[in-house]
C-alpha cells in the first residue's frame, strides 16, 4: 500500500502594520505598573552624564533613580499627580508642581519627565503635538517627532508577550538622552 502525502499550502492571513500599530499601541496604554532598570546618557552642550536607571511607572505615581557610576552620587524623583520630590544624595530635597519645572529649576536640564513616560513604552505622549511617527511591519514605533523632541526606538525586546523599547535615543536643540533598558518587569 503506498501513500502520498501532498503538502497543503496555506497562507496566513496578512496584517497590516497599521493594524499591528494600533493593537501594540492599545496593549502599551493598558501597562501601567512597570518597572525598568538601564542606563543612561545625558549629554547637555559639552557636558554629559552617564548614569543607571531604575524607573517604577504604578499608574499615576512614578519613582526614578539615577545613580552615578559606581554607586557615586545620585538622584530620585518621586512624583504623582500634584507633586514631584527630587532627593539629592546628599538629602536635599526640592519639590514643584511638574517634574519638568522641578528638573529644569535645579539641574537647568529640558527634559520631559511627562512625555517620557510614554515615550519609554513605545508610545506617543498624548498631550503634545505629534509632527511624525514611523512604525516597522510589526507595528512598533521606529521614529517619533513631537514638539522640538526626535525620539529614536533603536531595539525592542520581549516583555509580557508584547514588544517594548530596549534602546531609545532622544534628540533636542538643548539635550540629547541614550535609553539603554536593559530589563522589563511587572510591579
Amino acid at each position: 500500500m503506498t501513500s502520498a502525502c501532498t503538502p497543503v499550502w496555506q497562507t496566513k492571513p496578512t496584517v497590516s502594520p497599521d493594524t499591528l500599530f494600533d493593537a501594540h499601541q492599545h496593549t502599551l496604554a493598558s501597562l501601567e505598573r512597570w518597572e525598568i532598570r538601564g542606563r543612561t546618557v545625558i549629554i547637555q552642550g559639552k557636558e554629559g552624564w552617564n548614569v543607571g536607571l531604575w524607573w517604577q511607572e504604578n499608574k499615576t505615581d512614578y519613582h526614578i533613580k539615577l545613580e552615578g557610576p559606581f554607586a557615586q552620587g545620585g538622584m530620585t524623583l518621586d512624583g504623582d499627580e500634584r507633586n514631584v520630590i527630587l532627593t539629592m544624595d546628599d538629602g536635599q530635597q526640592f519639590s514643584a508642581a511638574t517634574p519638568e519645572e522641578l528638573i529644569m529649576s535645579t539641574l537647568g536640564w529640558t527634559l520631559p519627565i511627562s512625555a517620557l513616560r510614554d515615550w519609554i513604552k513605545g508610545m506617543p505622549y498624548a498631550e503634545k503635538e505629534l509632527t511624525l511617527v514611523e512604525h516597522d511591519d510589526e507595528g512598533r514605533i521606529t521614529h517619533l517627532i513631537q514638539g522640538d523632541w526626535d525620539i529614536e526606538y533603536r531595539r525592542y525586546a520581549p516583555f509580557n508577550g508584547s514588544a517594548m523599547p530596549a534602546k531609545i535615543f532622544i534628540t533636542h536643540p538643548d539635550l540629547s538622552v541614550k535609553l539603554i533598558i536593559r530589563k522589563w518587569s511587572s510591579l
